[in-house]
């Protein structure tokens, strides 16, 4: 119960346009990650960037980058935490909305024989809602590749 209060005081104190990018974020993220399940990255993405970008309003990184930290903590408080792709669409959308240009990146390492994705979000080429190393980390791929190219000859 202390914790939910903390919470709660945590969120009051947060500026009113935070308090609501968090519960947008909280609302959003389950949606997308069933919209992701039910239409696929490639169909969800072309979803997205329908229509126009929001007003293009300078905003300082610093402001970028709390949208994606508050995305990231709505993730956090779902009770079935969404992923990393879930979370990184959402942000590259609430940008566009804000008129900010952001790409979504997605990368492969071999760790321990398996082999992990990841994905994360980069602003003028500075990942925003991951640490700063991810792109070391994970090998990006320039762009998304057809499911055929994982076929084995």
């Amino acid at each position: 119960m202390k914790r939910v209060a903390v919470n709660l005081a945590k969120f009051r104190a947060l500026p009113w346009p935070e308090q609501r990018t968090l519960l947008a974020a909280m609302a959003w993220l389950p949606l997308f990650g069933l919209a992701l399940r039910i239409l696929g990255l490639r169909r969800l993405q072309a979803w997205l960037q329908r229509g126009s970008p929001g007003v293009d309003i300078e905003r300082s990184f610093d402001e970028i980058v709390r949208i994606a930290t508050l995305v990231n903590t709505a993730g956090l408080r779902l009770p079935l935490p969404p992923t990393c792709l879930t979370r990184s669409l959402l942000l590259g959308w609430l940008l566009r909305r804000r008129g900010v240009a952001s790409q979504l990146r997605i990368g492969v390492r071999l760790a321990e024989g398996a082999v992990e994705a990841h994905a994360w979000v980069e602003c003028a080429g500075v990942p925003i809602n991951d640490r700063p190393d991810v792109g070391e980390r994970f090998a990006p791929f320039a762009e998304i590749l057809p499911a055929g190219a994982f076929h084995s000859p």
